[in-house]
């Protein structure tokens, strides 16, 4: 952040509660000032960068009583998963779907911030996308996304997104099949068998590398850094493809599986990858 925030946030990172009220009283401006670089505001930094930090509610509540704004911080909380400073910012008025296109709801299922997931639907965030209903499992929604005739119905299911606004807009975010790889792919994440069965039955491709993730890869890559191990074994019955490499670091779901310590996993993608290998002409 800008210069004029370093005192308050190492007041912040000390867990200072009073220097940190007394920066406050001070300079008022430092309260919805926004930085020119890194976090735009002192209370996206404070749910941020203290995690866990026992004094950290008591300062954010000084900077909400003083006017923060309340809604972009709840994302940026739903990201980190701090699960108190979600509680404490619908408690001080923020709207649980958010104020545009990227709810909370939907910044916490991407970055797999599963404590934070379950206050915000505790406290009633709505499932409106099919990316949403797969990763939870909500066949009711994601059914209720497509037409009668099986096709998908866009506007009900919802255009790719990400928290990076701007990266995949255009005509390919709304493209039918863009929109069921996705959501397919979050369905493998959260180890939703039933809804990844039901994607595949309505034309999505398994071993398709979609739209809206920052690290790009297959359905089989997120199961495997998840440690969903019955996904992967249903991926693997289906024909998922375990030497696809994905488009960021360019290595298999094994090796995803190394990442996210899942040994068993990565073993079994290890010995596939070699069936595989047996099996090229």
């Amino acid at each position: 952040m800008d210069a004029e925030f370093h005192p308050a946030m190492e007041a912040a990172r000390r867990g200072d509660v009073e220097r940190f009220t007394e920066l406050l009283r001070q300079d008022p401006s430092l309260v919805t000032r926004r930085s020119s670089r890194s976090h735009p505001t002192l209370l996206q930094f404070l749910v941020l960068e203290t995690l866990g930090a026992p004094t950290a509610p008591a300062m954010a509540k000084a900077l909400i009583e003083a006017g923060a704004d309340i809604h972009r911080p709840l994302v940026a909380a739903a990201s980190i998963d701090n699960p108190v400073m979600v509680e404490l910012l619908l408690d001080a008025g923020a709207e649980v779907d958010g104020d545009g296109r990227w709810s909370p709801l939907e910044e916490a299922l991407y970055w797999g911030s599963k404590r934070s997931v379950q206050v915000l639907l505790a406290r009633g965030a709505s499932v409106k996308t099919l990316r949403a209903a797969a990763a939870l499992g909500r066949m009711d929604v994601a059914k209720g996304c497509f037409r009668a005739d099986g096709s998908l119905d866009v506007d009900a299911a919802g255009p790719v997104e990400s928290p990076f606004e701007g990266w995949f807009a255009g005509p390919r975010a709304r493209e039918p099949q863009e929109i069921l790889d996705n959501a397919f792919v979050f369905a493998c994440m959260y180890g939703q068998t039933e809804v990844a069965s039901f994607l595949l039955d309505r034309g999505a491709r398994i071993d398709s590398i979609p739209l809206g993730f920052d690290y790009a890869g297959t359905g089989l890559h997120y199961a495997a850094h998840e440690g969903q191990r019955e996904m992967v074994e249903f991926l693997l019955k289906q024909g998922a493809d375990p030497t696809v490499k994905d488009k960021k670091v360019h290595v298999t779901p094994a090796e995803w599986a190394v990442h996210g310590k899942h040994k068993e996993i990565q073993e079994l993608l290890e010995r596939e990858e070699r069936r595989w290998a047996g099996s090229a002409p």
